[in-house]
This record gives structure tokens, C-alpha cells and sequence, in this order.
């Protein structure tokens, strides 16, 4: 005898057919590859007056981005170089106006997703006029807060900043804010050339910088480093030290001059510890 398939039964097979086809659905779109986590970079060299300070800025320029193409592996796309007119690594890279800087701000806030980090670098000379830091570009300079807006254009998740320039610390408060790491090569008081790049970029890549024994070198043991070595090298020269390093990663716009004492004093440096340019 044949049997007949009730509406009782015509429903619960509809609903299980359903239920199936969204099981299928969700292991399908579980097994899609998650789109990978890009990182972008921006490196401006100010002016300078003294030409054995030019060298020095320049070279750490080249080593920057000798570090982020080789190590870190970032596409020559989304790496930005600008430089004085005076440089010798003009070639391939564009001059360091303001109007540059703006315009490729405007070409990455276009481009970086929200998944993404970015690395902004300055390295220059810079001065303080009525509690304002001025990044002393080809033209006109550019402030601190210009500089701000501009960063607050970019969607990165991440982000690094660095400011190796007289009067960094004055920056802090308004570049700082939730999964930043602001550094600077001194505080806010102190006015004179800085030297940190000289250090930091070097305990990049050097494998003595990995204090921990990780296998990776994170933003805090860079940091730490360099800062130990120019004590030294003022300390070994004899002269009196002109610049402090410091450091901002809990959003709170206050800077640590020992961010390597986070654990002890509650401050910043946890994030710092726990970031590593290392493509990984």
C-alpha cells in the first residue's frame, strides 16, 4: 500500500531542510578566509639647519624604511617617505610640506580599514610657540593639533606615532587616545635637537632588544633600549642629557618617562609590551 505524506509530515521535513541549508551556510561562510590585517606607514623628515644633523636624520630615514619593508614587509604602496628639498633620498620620495603631508593623510584615510594599523614618524626639528608644537616643514610648518586632525581621519585600529623633535611632549594630550602608542624623543621642556632616532630604530631589529625571549621585539623593549643608550652616550660624553624619552599608550594624554615600570607604577607601557611591528 502506498503511503501518503501527511501535512504533519510535509512540515517537519520543511523545517529541517531549513535547518540544514543554515548549518551549510554558517560552516560556509566559517571557513572564509578572513581579510588580513594591512600595515601602513608614513615617515616625514622636517628641515634642518646643521648638516651633520641632516645626516644623522637622514640615515635613520633610510634605515626606517629599510626596517618596515624588509622586516615589518610593507608593500612599497602603503609606504609614504616625505623629505626636505635638501635630501639625499629624494629620489622616489616626495618633498615634506604640509601640503603633501595633508594630501597623502588624505590618500590613506581613503584607504586603511578599520582592521588595519598605521605607523606615523616624524623626525626633524620642531619648536614650541605659546604651548603649540610646530613641525618645522619645507613652507609652512604644521601644528600639533593640524597634525591631530589629520590622524583622526585615519581608521586604523592601531596606531604608532613617533615624534623624534624638540618639544614632542607638547603633542601627547592631543594625539593621544584609545589603542594609540604616542612616543616622543623628550618632553615638552626640552628644546634642544633630539638624537632618539639615532637609538630606537637599531634596537628595532637587534635581537638583544628581545628582553624577554619571546622571539618578537615589542614597541616597549625598543623604547627601553634606546632610552638606556642615550643615557649613556650623554653620560659617556660628559655632557648634560637634553632630552628624555617618552612614552603614551593608556589613552589618558600623560606621558611615562619609565614606561618599563608599568607593573609597578600603573601607568603606560602595557601596550606598548605587547606590541611588535613583526608582520606575525
Amino acid at each position: 500500500m502506498k503511503e501518503t505524506t501527511t501535512p504533519t509530515k510535509k512540515c517537519a521535513f520543511v523545517i529541517f531542510a531549513g535547518l540544514l541549508i543554515e548549518a551549510v551556510a554558517i560552516g560556509a561562510s566559517s571557513t572564509q578566509p578572513t581579510q588580513s590585517r594591512k600595515t601602513y606607514a608614513m615617515i616625514v623628515s622636517g628641515i634642518n639647519k646643521d648638516a651633520k644633523e641632516q645626516q644623522a636624520k637622514d640615515n635613520a630615514v633610510m634605515n626606517l624604511r629599510t626596517f618596515l619593508l624588509n622586516d615589518v614587509r610593507i608593500q612599497p604602496d602603503q609606504l609614504s617617505i616625505l623629505v626636505s628639498y635638501d635630501s639625499p633620498i629624494q629620489k622616489g620620495s616626495k618633498i615634506s610640506t604640509a601640503e603633501n603631508l595633508e594630501k597623502q593623510m588624505n590618500l590613506f584615510a581613503n584607504k586603511i580599514r578599520p582592521s588595519d594599523r598605521f605607523i606615523f614618524y616624524y623626525v626633524g626639528q620642531a619648536n614650541v610657540v605659546t604651548e603649540t608644537l610646530r613641525l618645522n616643514l619645507p613652507g609652512k610648518d604644521m601644528t600639533h593639533e593640524q597634525l591631530a586632525r589629520r590622524l583622526n581621519g585615519i581608521r586604523a585600529s592601531s596606531m604608532l606615532i613617533v615624534l623624534d623633535c624638540p618639544g614632542a611632549g607638547a603633542a601627547v594630550k592631543a594625539l593621544a587616545g584609545k589603542d594609540r602608542i604616542i612616543i616622543g624623543a623628550c618632553t615638552h621642556e626640552e628644546h634642544y635637537s633630539t638624537q632618539f632616532s639615532k637609538f630606537f630604530v637599531p634596537a628595532l631589529t637587534d635581537l638583544q632588544s628581545d628582553t624577554d625571549g619571546d622571539g618578537k621585539i615589542s614597541v616597549l623593549e625598543a623604547f627601553t633600549v634606546a632610552a638606556r643608550q642615550l643615557d649613556d652616550s650623554y653620560r659617556q660624553q660628559n655632557l648634560l642629557q637634553t632630552e628624555t624619552p617618552i612614552l603614551e599608550d593608556n589613552a589618558d594624554g600623560v606621558a611615562s618617562r619609565q614606561p618599563w615600570r608599568y607593573r609597578e607604577d600603573h601607568t603606560d607601557g602595557p601596550a606598548a609590551s605587547k606590541c611588535s611591528l613583526s608582520p606575525k
